[in-house]
């Protein structure tokens, strides 16, 4: 498939199944799919949601068709695969997403596309501050609001960020920290 028709193809499948799980009685029945220990009957499942079985039936019908219900010789089962490469690709898709892969060993401080924690190690500490360098949009300066904000979109403590850089000397700041730059 080409690259424009394989984009394509993502997309819809991603409006597919976040249209199937837009649905309260849909979300129901996948759940109790996904608690049921054994391949459960279109009965039990409308039991363990609360539905009809009719409701049931329409709901399989449509996670069915998002690839998220299986029906084989052992029954009905829940497919979570989908789900998670679309949680994976929407993660890929932030900035920070873009450049983890060149980071590795921070995979621990991350958490879908963003920075959760900032380690205590040094050379974590360090490495982290090379990947917000990178995942940073590339200007000659920033005032301390634009910084602010862009590191807010990399992660939740955006100032703990700012200073992350500014302690590791990558960037540079006026004095009165009103001003900052990538560092040379």
């Amino acid at each position: 498939m080409r690259r424009a028709g394989l984009h394509a193809y993502r997309a819809r499948m991603t409006t597919e199944l976040f249209s199937a799980l837009g649905d309260r009685k849909r979300l129901a029945v996948l759940g109790a799919l996904c608690a049921a220990p054994g391949a459960p009957t279109v009965a039990e499942i409308g039991e363990r949601a609360g539905l009809s079985e009719r409701d049931v039936q329409r709901a399989l019908a449509v996670l069915g068709g998002a690839g998220l219900v299986r029906r084989d010789d052992a029954g009905l089962s829940a497919v979570l695969e989908p789900i998670r490469a679309a949680a994976a690709a929407g993660a890929a898709s932030t900035p920070v997403g873009r450049v983890a892969a060149d980071f590795p060993r921070l995979d621990g401080c991350l958490k879908n596309g963003r920075i959760a924690t900032i380690p205590a190690d040094g050379g974590l500490k360090a490495e982290l501050g090379r990947l917000v360098m990178a995942a940073l949009p590339h200007r000659e300066a920033y005032t301390e609001r634009e910084l602010t904000a862009e590191l807010s979109e990399l992660g939740d403590e955006p100032v703990a960020l700012r200073r992350l850089l500014v302690d590791l000397r990558l960037v540079g700041r006026t004095a009165d920290g009103s001003r900052y730059w990538p560092a040379s």
